[in-house]
């Protein structure tokens, strides 16, 4: 009906540049593809094994503090600036190589046997356990 005036009519070719327009924008806001990535996890000494005080005596009593630090190279005491302590391989959780390790359980009685232990370790620091040795994090 000529009477009526539609004032909200786009034309046809407007919407098709519009949505042309807007599709860069589109596709940049959309999420990135993710693709399958392997994770290599460390090769330490107790890997899939159980990871108890025995094991990080162990792996304390074979570590070299002036050698380079690596899988079968670590402090399974030291701490990062978060407080966690290191898996199997030396790794901590946050880096790409960490694995989370076979806990034991625990009782009041053997955490005051580690506690023990601890402060016998920290007692007696190996010879070069410094900040900055190549063995150190």
């Amino acid at each position: 009906r000529p009477d009526r005036v539609s004032h909200n009519r786009i034309p046809t070719k407007m919407k098709l540049a519009l949505a042309l327009l807007c599709a860069p924008a589109v596709a940049f806001m959309a999420p990135a593809q993710q693709t399958a990535g392997v994770v290599m996890y460390g090769n330490g000494k107790y890997d899939d094994k159980l990871w108890d005080m025995a094991a990080k005596k162990d792996v304390w009593g074979e570590w070299d503090p002036n050698s380079p630090r690596s899988d079968m190279n670590f402090n399974p005491f030291e701490r990062d600036v978060n407080g966690n302590g290191p898996d199997c391989s030396g790794y901590f959780p946050g880096q790409g190589k960490y694995k989370d390790p076979q806990r034991p359980s625990v009782d009041f009685a053997s955490m005051m046997a580690e506690k023990e232990v601890m402060a016998e370790i920290e007692a007696n620091p190996k010879a070069g356990d410094k900040p900055g040795a190549p063995g150190c994090l």
